[in-house]
């Protein structure tokens, strides 16, 4: 009899080992799939990463991957509680190896999140503390494009042109090409602000091609929306006509609710230059729909430029983000001296 019983439970021991590596590699492969998606449909990376699983059957690298990589997938999608929380899942674990090993995009992530959630301050000192420990050029890139669209929410256009230089020639200089589609939709931003209607239209027009040949879905939707946003400012219906319909469609299916906001907006402007009578119903959407843009000085564009057009009473949200108090979480992150940082120069990344 006890025999019978040890031979049971040997079996019941070698069939939870033998799932277990099933899961181990299930994990493994959704890993790989969630990554690859990142750039081109990061919706689905996301949908792969919240899951219900055994985390616990991760390895300490495959762990801190799945957590950046959710992190990513969340920052395309305008997602801050799900970033908020990976984030959290990672400085659980600030005293491991993995934490050091990935201080870069963990870093990073946290810039992305603290400028989304208003912290604009603090997200440039996380941002700085990430590029002085980078060493590999493209991460590099990135993380001054990061530094470069907080400077422009702080309205330090000076500050972000610089960084947004030198991340253009670091990518030349270095064949990285990935990153120049992003420069150059975010040139065209600032030149729009600063009402360069035109040289804006070429910025957008050159991102989008760059965007179109790297099938990057979220890029085609910003520089797409961008470059929509110029046509209507010059009256070019015609332009708006053709580029539209791929964009329209682009974005329905993005669950991005600022963009998808965004297309609401610039799509209503257009049908009232082809005839379109608004009513109370459209004019109540359009209000709710600005509500939900998350850039406020695009929303700053689109009263300027669209509100009266479309008999909409509007009101900016008020920058209360000087007042802000940090996340208590971003204490816990110790691998950066933050008061040196304030005199951090640009110049000494060259």
């Amino acid at each position: 009899m006890l025999k019978i019983i040890l031979i049971i439970t040997l079996l019941f021991a070698a069939l939870a080992q033998a799932n277990d590596v099933a899961n181990k590699a299930q994990l493994s492969s959704i890993i790989l799939e969630a990554e690859d998606y990142l750039s081109v449909k990061p919706s689905k990376s996301l949908a792969m990463l919240s899951t219900d699983v055994d985390l616990s059957l991760l390895s300490e690298s495959q762990f801190f991957r799945w957590h950046i990589a959710t992190i990513k997938a969340a920052a395309s999608l305008n997602n801050l509680p799900v970033m908020e929380f990976s984030i959290k899942q990672l400085i659980a674990h600030k005293s491991s190896t993995e934490f050091d090993l990935q201080i870069v995009s963990i870093l990073s992530g946290v810039g992305i999140f603290l400028r989304k959630s208003g912290y604009l301050a603090q997200a440039k000192q996380a941002l700085f503390c990430a590029v002085t420990h980078s060493k590999a050029d493209e991460k590099k890139i990135k993380l001054l494009i990061s530094i470069a669209i907080v400077s422009r929410h702080l309205d330090h256009k000076e500050y972000a042109i610089k960084a947004y230089d030198l991340a253009k020639r670091i990518a030349k200089n270095k064949k990285i090409t990935s990153s120049l589609a992003t420069i150059e939709n975010n040139l065209g931003v600032l030149t729009l602000e600063s009402d360069n209607i035109t040289k804006a239209e070429r910025h957008f027009r050159s991102a989008l091609a760059m965007y179109q040949l790297n099938s990057n879905r979220s890029g085609n939707i910003i520089s797409g929306l961008n470059l929509l946003h110029v046509f209507l400012m010059q009256d070019q219906q015609e332009n708006y006509q053709r580029l539209s319909p791929s964009i329209i469609r682009l974005t329905e299916v993005f669950p991005n609710e600022s963009r998808q906001s965004t297309l609401f907006w610039l799509n209503t402007v257009f049908q009232v230059r082809q005839g379109l009578v608004l009513n109370k119903q459209l004019v109540s959407q359009l209000e709710k729909n600005f509500d939900k843009i998350s850039d406020r000085k695009l929303q700053f564009s689109l009263k300027k430029h669209f509100a009266e057009e479309l008999k909409v009473n509007v009101e900016l949200p008020k920058q209360t983000y000087q007042q802000k108090q940090t996340p208590l979480w971003f204490a816990n992150i110790n691998q950066c001296n933050w008061q040196k940082l304030t005199d951090f120069k640009l110049e000494s990344l060259q």
